[in-house]
C-alpha cells in the first residue's frame, strides 16, 4: 500500500469515528431524557392517584366499588389508581410526541 491510500484510509477512519462517537452522545442523551420523564411520570401519578382515590371512595357507588374490588385482586385503591395514572400520564406523553413528530417538518 502506499502513503495515499494509507492517509485516505486514516481519514475515513478517523469520519467513521466522529459519527459513532455522535451515535453515542444522542443514545446517552436519549436515555437521560427518557429516565427524566419516568422520574416526572412516578411524581406526578402521586397525586393524581390520590385524587382518583379520593374521588371514588367519596362519590362512588357501592356497585362501582364492588367491582373495582374484583378487578384489583386484593391491591389497594390506591395502587390501582396509581397504575392507573402512570399508564395514562406516559400514553398521553407518547400520543403528544407522536403528533409532534408528525407535525413538524424535516429541516432540509
Amino acid at each position: 500500500m502506499n502513503s495515499r491510500t494509507l492517509t485516505s484510509q486514516k481519514a475515513l477512519l478517523a469520519k467513521e469515528e466522529g459519527k459513532l462517537k455522535k451515535l453515542l452522545v444522542a443514545i446517552k442523551k436519549l436515555f437521560a431524557k427518557e429516565f427524566l420523564w419516568v422520574l416526572l411520570v412516578l411524581l406526578l401519578g402521586l397525586p393524581l392517584a390520590l385524587i382518583i382515590t379520593y374521588i371514588l371512595e367519596t362519590y362512588a357507588s357501592e356497585q362501582i366499588l364492588e367491582m373495582t374490588t374484583k378487578i384489583l385482586k386484593d391491591k389497594s385503591l390506591f395502587m390501582g389508581a396509581y397504575l392507573l395514572s402512570l399508564v395514562g400520564i406516559y400514553f398521553t406523553r407518547t400520543v403528544v410526541g407522536a403528533i409532534h413528530l408528525l407535525t413538524n417538518k424535516p429541516k432540509s
